[in-house]
């Protein structure tokens, strides 16, 4: 295979002509449990992961290649908001991190040994298994598979597009604003908001619940 197919296979999304189905979201009560487990087994860089995947509700092909300088200033302080360029679609796009997770960036920034380089990649294997290299795809999914466990949901409606909607989806459910998700989804279409988010599926299964013939 010559150098420049194999490098447009690998840029590809990688759902391109997949039929896949729709992953579940955490809801909130998930989220918490998660997050205290995580902290209760000071897996600072999971919940530092954790956190960052669902504030930003990035895909993770945008998430993984985070380097220390694009979510701190200057002073290595962790921003509030920052600006990516989005892989799948080459366009910039504002993310914002909480209070909560910028203090986890910063206590996993405090003892990843990469965090005096502003170009290391943000998420990097721990222990023996260190590499200088970002967490691959497998990785990531794997530990969505271990939280879905931690949060005693089945593993295997999840997956690290749950972590992408998961916060998506509470907004909509809380506010109807489909454009505001679009915004923080980075879509080009309000209806591939829509759609990622099963809204008119939803509304169809609840028609079906509620008409009798």
């Amino acid at each position: 295979m010559s150098r420049k197919k194999k490098a447009k296979i690998e840029n590809e999304p990688w759902n391109k002509d997949k039929a896949v189905g729709q992953m579940a979201p955490f809801v909130p009560e998930q989220c918490a449990l998660i997050r205290t487990l995580l902290a209760a087994e000071n897996k600072i860089r999971d919940l530092a992961l954790f956190n960052t995947a669902i504030d930003t509700m990035l895909r993770a092909s945008d998430l993984l290649p985070l380097r220390v300088i694009d979510v701190t200033d200057h002073n290595g302080d962790v921003v509030h908001e920052f600006t990516i360029r989005q892989k799948k679609t080459g366009a910039g796009h504002v993310v914002a991190l909480s209070p909560e997770t910028r203090n986890a960036i910063a206590d996993w920034l405090l003892i990843s040994e990469k965090n005096k380089d502003p170009e290391a990649f943000l998420w990097t294997s721990i222990g023996n298994r260190k590499t200088g290299r970002h967490l691959t795809r497998e990785q990531y999914a794997n530990l969505v598979k271990k939280w879905s466990s931690l949060a005693r949901v089945d593993p295997r409606r999840h997956s690290t597009h749950s972590m992408r909607r998961t916060k998506s989806a509470a907004i909509y459910d809380k506010t109807q604003n489909l454009a505001a998700c679009q915004h923080l989804l980075g879509h080009k279409s309000i209806g591939s908001t829509a759609h990622y988010l099963g809204v008119d599926q939803r509304k169809a299964l609840d028609l079906a619940k509620r008409i009798k013939i």
